[in-house]
């Protein structure tokens, strides 16, 4: 459990005591507020995002779960690249569901406060995330992979992929970033 711990973002500030973080969205991004509740209530059975206690439109709050965990930039420094490689797989999983759903999460090229390594892994702040006919995250998680390993994929087989957005095509993504790592 963790207590009194608060963090600031553009849109909101994240108050935490125990297992519960309640988002406060300042009074101009009322939009944002229903962004997040809409996003976060769809997404709950994939168990991917933090689980949405209650929220209220009148103080712009959401009470949700606190997933106390490493960061992936902490995540991927402190742990061996086996580990590393399972979690960033996992995560373009994620990324991959969220382009079927067509869901553009936004910042999947920069997730480093966005994804949470736990016991699970959890994307949050789907504040500013939309509807989209030609979502990226899988591309854009593609650009971080990139530059936190040396693996990276033939452009070839990432325009197939935005062309398509279907299974076989990501599979095939997948399994060329991940060559020398299948499981």
């Amino acid at each position: 459990m963790v207590d009194n711990m608060k963090f600031r973002g553009r849109h909101s500030e994240v108050y935490v005591e125990g297992c519960k973080a309640v988002k406060v969205f300042k009074p101009q991004f009322k939009y944002n507020f229903w962004k997040e509740v809409r996003y976060l209530t769809i997404l709950q059975r994939r168990g991917f995002v933090p689980k949405i206690y209650r929220y209220n439109p009148r103080d712009l709050t959401v009470e949700m779960e606190f997933v106390n965990g490493l960061k992936i930039r902490e995540f991927v420094k402190e742990r061996d690249f086996d580990e590393v490689v399972d979690v960033l797989k996992a995560c373009m999983d994620i990324c991959f569901y969220l382009d079927r759903m067509r869901v553009q999460k936004d910042e999947m090229n920069r997730p480093d406060r966005h994804i949470i390594v736990s016991d699970r892994i959890v994307f949050i702040d789907f504040e500013r995330a939309c509807e989209s006919p030609k979502p990226s995250n899988v591309t854009q998680f593609l650009e971080y992979i990139r530059k936190v390993t040396d693996l990276s994929v033939e452009r070839e087989f990432i325009y197939r992929y935005k062309r398509s957005f279907m299974i076989r095509d990501y599979n095939i993504l997948r399994a060329m970033l991940f060559k020398p790592y299948i499981s």
